[in-house]
């Protein structure tokens, strides 16, 4: 079973099921697997083959969710990756993975065409418009029109790459994580099923869908247990999203920290009737221990908490605080995945003792794109060496202390600190630089950049703004620019992250 076959199986068991709401527009399981085979066959007729990437550079909405199901069911790879990106951003990642096909929202497809000049693109960009900005860019509806309503499914293997993940790299360039349909399939299913989630269950999907929290949690946990997806474009705002549960009787939520708190600080909260909640998932960031206490207390929500990477496609344990108790604890590993803690020689430690989380089970990454020596390295000894440090009770649970990796969560987000300081170092007034997040009670963390500028060079905060707001995604901005006459080295000449942290805490520089 891959999560294609497992669409089929529900549109033909229950045709008549609500699948898919997005503003006026309302799919049933028998119409949402219609426009998979329909999409399917079309992508089959441009000579897309078993294996070949196409990619999606789509927001939120039911086009996203029919272009997934379709590449998988034609035994392609999806390659979903953020509108939000920048030209030089999406070229880094095109020129990495080859896409054969690009299928875009409208305002990305100049960009696109632009990049398709210089890189070949066999099959040619599709555009979710009818109305293309070049004669050479193809319809979605177009490529619908030209298909047969069925499409035989080959026979498919588990292990085939299915996705095609980025994510912050070790170094500048992001890393492409292959999910294989096992990877996929499984994740989901365990996931639905630890939550006890039904074909009477809405959940809403307003993080981005080109994460893999979002794909797993919301979007395939819903599809596999039979539920409905309400979709939103993204996040518009507290008021917004209470309407949503209101209205259309949410059952399931799913986001970061700060989306809760933004909806228990929105003046009027009262007003919205939210009593349909049923479970509400905190990702991608830890949750304050105020906030389940505030949510509990406010609108009756019990917050479920969890952990969890890409390379694990991304679920790993979830802690079900009414039930566990364990406040602040990311909880125990779901059915069929392992976790241990390693020392720094791979060694396990005892109970209590904090060291690095280690992976193992049906949703361990096949590796990462083009890096066999980084995929050797991160696999080692047939475990998933995560980077993050952590420690188990004696009751089982884990309990994050640290990263390893420099990386920042930004509402949810992880950023790479070193493709920030990156494209820094491309202005011509900056001689030395360093990125890290700073704590922030609505954001999680917040980006900082220390700047050294070049002698006889008069830099401003605008002038860095305006720089970065043309080379990177408008998340990866940061917030705060602080400029330094230095920054502190070891005697090998290695940046002191853990010195300017201090700066942070005791506001030397000032903050």
């Amino acid at each position: 079973m891959n999560l294609s076959t497992k669409l089929a199986e529900i549109a033909l068991i229950s045709p008549d099921q609500e699948a898919i709401v997005f503003k006026n527009q309302r799919l049933t399981y028998a119409q949402l697997d219609t426009r998979v085979s329909q999409l399917a066959s079309g992508l089959k007729q441009l000579d897309i083959q078993t294996g070949d990437r196409v990619m999606l550079v789509m927001r939120n909405c039911p086009e996203f969710i029919i272009s997934c199901y379709a590449i998988m069911r034609m035994k392609g790879i999806v390659v979903p990756i953020s509108p939000q990106f920048t030209i030089n951003e999406m070229s880094i990642i095109i020129k990495d993975c080859m896409p054969t096909a690009i299928i875009t929202c409208p305002e990305k497809q100049e960009i696109l065409y632009r990049i398709s000049q210089s890189i070949n693109i066999p099959a040619g960009i599709i555009v979710n418009s009818n109305d293309p900005a070049k004669e050479s860019i193809k319809t979605y509806e177009e490529i619908i029109d030209k298909s047969i309503d069925t499409f035989e499914e080959d026979t498919y293997n588990s292990e085939d790459v299915a996705e095609i993940l980025y994510i912050s790299g070790l170094t500048s360039k992001p890393r492409g994580v292959m999910l294989t349909n096992r990877n996929l399939y499984s994740n989901a299913l365990t996931f639905s099923q630890a939550c006890s989630l039904n074909p009477a269950d809405r959940a809403l999907l307003t993080a981005p869908a080109y994460y893999a929290g979002s794909q797993t949690c919301v979007m395939n946990s819903t599809i596999v247990s039979g539920g409905t997806l309400i979709i939103q474009e993204g996040w518009k705002g507290a008021e917004e999203l209470l309407r949503s549960i209101d209205q259309e009787n949410i059952t399931f939520l799913f986001g970061p920290p700060t989306m809760y708190s933004l909806l228990l600080k929105y003046p009027e909260l009262n007003k919205f009737n939210t009593n349909s909640l049923r479970l509400a998932l905190c990702g991608s960031a830890s949750m304050p221990s105020d906030l389940y206490e505030s949510l509990a207390s406010r609108l009756n929500i019990h917050l479920t908490d969890g952990y969890g990477l890409t390379e694990t496609s991304p679920i790993i344990t979830v802690n079900f605080i009414d039930k566990s108790g364990k406040i602040g604890s990311i909880g125990k590993p779901i059915p069929d995945v392992e976790i241990k803690i390693f020392d720094y020689e791979d060694r396990e430690v005892p109970q209590g003792q904090v060291g690095e989380i280690v992976v193992s089970g049906p949703n361990v990454m096949k590796g990462y794109l083009n890096r066999a020596e980084e995929t050797s390295w991160a696999l080692r000894g047939g475990w998933f060496h995560t980077g993050d440090l952590a420690y188990t009770d004696q009751d089982g649970y884990l309990y994050i202390v640290d990263r390893k990796k420099d990386i920042i969560v930004r509402r949810g987000i992880n950023i790479n600190p070193h493709e920030i300081e990156e494209v820094l170092y491309g202005h011509p007034g900056v001689f030395e630089v360093a990125v890290m997040g700073v704590p922030d009670a609505e954001m999680g963390e917040e980006i900082l950049a220390y700047i050294m500028p070049r002698s006889n060079y008069a830099l401003s905060e605008a002038e860095i703004k305006t720089f970065c707001q043309d080379n990177l995604d408008q998340k990866k901005i940061p917030r705060y620019i602080r400029f330094v006459d230095n920054l502190p080295k070891t005697s090998s000449g290695k940046l002191m992250r853990k010195e300017m942290q201090s700066w942070i805490a005791n506001q030397k520089p000032p903050v």
